[in-house]
C-alpha cells in the first residue's frame, strides 16, 4: 500500500532545509575565511613590526681582542626593545666598523631577541715612529692603534703620516712591501723605508742596502732578492726584478 502523500513532503521539506543550511554554512565560510587570513596576517605583522614580542633585549660580541666590548658596544648603539624586523642592522655594522681596531663586521639577530656582532679584527704588519710611541698598520696600510712601546715581531718602517693622499698611498704600498719581504731579508733588516712610492730601500745588518723600487711585483722581487742574497755585496737592486743588479 503506498506511502502517505504528507510523508514524501516531510521528507523533501528536510531535503531542503538541510540544502539551505549547507548553503548558508559555505556561503559564511566563504566570507570568515579570507577575513581570519587577513586578521591572522595582521597580527603576523604586528607581532614582527610593531610588538615588544619579537624585539632587540640584548647584544653579544665575539672576535674582539684589541678593541672592548664596551667600546663596540658603545660603537654598535644597538636600540634595545626595537621589533628585530625593523632593526637596521646594516648602521650598526658601519657604526662597529668605524672603531679602529675593527677591520669587519657581520651583525645578525635571532628570534630569541638576541643581536649577535661578531667581529674582524685588524692585524698589524708594521709599524711607524709617531711621537712618544709607535702606530701599528695593517696590511691594507691602515694607522689603527698607538702603543708605547715597539711590539715583537712588527718591522719599524719610516714613513711621513699624514692624511695627504701620497701619504696614504706610501702607507699602502708600505704593507704590500713588508708582507712580500722574504725571511733571509725580513730577519736581517734593520731599517726599511721611502721618500717616493718608487723608492723603497732596505738597510741590513751587516751595512749592506737593498733598493726595493716601488711595491709593483713585490712577490717576485722576494723570489729575486732571496737568490741574490747569496752573491757577496754591498748593494743590491731588484728595483727591475728582471734585470737586478748587485755592486
Amino acid at each position: 500500500m503506498p506511502a502517505p502523500r504528507s510523508s514524501h513532503v516531510r521528507d523533501a521539506t528536510a531535503i531542503i532545509r538541510e540544502r539551505r543550511r549547507t548553503q548558508v554554512r559555505r556561503r559564511v565560510i566563504r566570507v570568515a575565511v579570507p577575513i581570519l587570513v587577513v586578521l591572522l596576517i595582521g597580527a603576523i605583522v604586528y607581532a614582527v613590526w610593531f610588538s615588544s614580542l619579537l624585539s632587540a633585549k640584548s647584544v653579544q660580541v665575539d672576535g674582539n681582542s684589541q678593541a672592548s666590548t664596551e667600546e663596540i658596544l658603545a660603537a654598535a648603539q644597538v636600540p634595545l626593545g626595537t621589533p628585530l624586523a625593523r632593526l637596521d642592522t646594516d648602521s650598526i655594522r658601519t657604526r662597529v666598523r668605524a672603531v679602529p681596531e675593527v677591520a669587519d663586521a657581520a651583525v645578525t639577530r635571532s628570534l630569541s631577541g638576541v643581536i649577535h656582532i661578531s667581529v674582524t679584527e685588524r692585524v698589524g704588519v708594521y709599524i711607524i715612529a709617531v711621537g712618544s710611541g709607535y702606530l701599528v698598520v695593517d696590511s691594507s696600510g691602515v694607522g689603527f692603534l698607538t702603543v708605547p712601546s715597539a711590539p715583537e715581531g712588527l718591522p719599524a718602517v719610516s714613513l711621513t703620516v699624514d692624511q695627504t693622499p701620497e701619504s696614504q698611498r706610501l702607507m699602502a704600498d708600505a704593507a704590500t712591501v713588508v708582507t712580500a719581504l722574504p725571511d733571509s731579508v725580513r730577519t736581517r733588516m734593520t731599517w726599511i723605508g721611502a721618500d717616493t712610492p718608487d723608492t723603497f730601500t732596505i738597510d741590513l745588518d751587516d751595512g749592506s742596502e737593498v733598493l726595493w723600487g716601488s711595491a709593483e711585483d713585490s712577490a717576485l722581487k722576494a723570489q729575486v732578492i732571496d737568490g741574490l742574497l747569496a752573491v757577496n755585496a754591498h748593494y743590491y737592486d731588484v728595483s727591475s726584478p728582471s734585470h737586478p743588479a748587485t755592486r
